[in-house]
């Protein structure tokens, strides 16, 4: 499916994930293989692109968009684009040490609405519930890009249906829509 045809599916969504394929800067090393680089895994986009790729999202809704440490400041800019405010930045500490100079062991989810607050929860249970145990999780490191199933289930608790996987590797199940270049 291609992206006119997303944009075509018939839901507009509630609640959409989004692992964008970033394009970010590598060190060369090794006669010239960019070590670590997203681009020998998949195909990248740049952040213009990434920001006029809106998926079709309803009025009130929530948005999680994965952010690369460097790069923290593309997740705000595609949360404006597709109509977010940000409201809090989530950390997910990685098992063990990653590659590189600052052996990176960390990536970044910016968690943003769109619409009101009003009607628009993150989880429920009223006003004074905790919607998480914190903004800063050790999940399990899967292969490259593959993000960890407790977060897919702590999305499930706090945001509604119909909910997309945008930028997907793998089909999530029932309650989820999966698109990406992967599927």
């Amino acid at each position: 499916m291609n992206y006119a045809e997303l944009l075509n599916c018939g839901f507009k969504f509630r609640t959409v994930v989004s692992d964008p394929p970033w394009t970010p800067e590598m060190s060369i090393v090794n006669g010239n293989a960019i070590k670590g680089s997203p681009q020998r895994h998949y195909s990248t986009l740049t952040v213009d692109e990434i920001c006029q790729m809106k998926p079709p999202i309803a009025e009130q809704a929530h948005l999680y968009i994965w952010c690369v440490a460097q790069h923290v400041d593309w997740g705000y800019k595609v949360v404006k684009a597709w109509g977010g405010k940000p409201i809090i930045l989530w950390t997910w500490k990685k098992s063990g040490l990653g590659v590189g100079r600052f052996r990176c062991n960390t990536e970044y989810i910016l968690v943003a609405r769109v619409g009101s607050r009003h009607g628009n929860p993150f989880g429920s249970g009223g006003r004074h519930c905790q919607a998480t145990d914190g903004t800063c999780f050790e999940w399990s490191r899967g292969s490259h890009s593959k993000k960890p199933n407790d977060f897919y289930k702590l999305v499930e608790r706090l945001s509604p249906e119909p909910r997309l996987d945008m930028y997907a590797r793998i089909c999530r199940g029932s309650s989820w829509f999966s698109w990406g270049d992967e599927i």
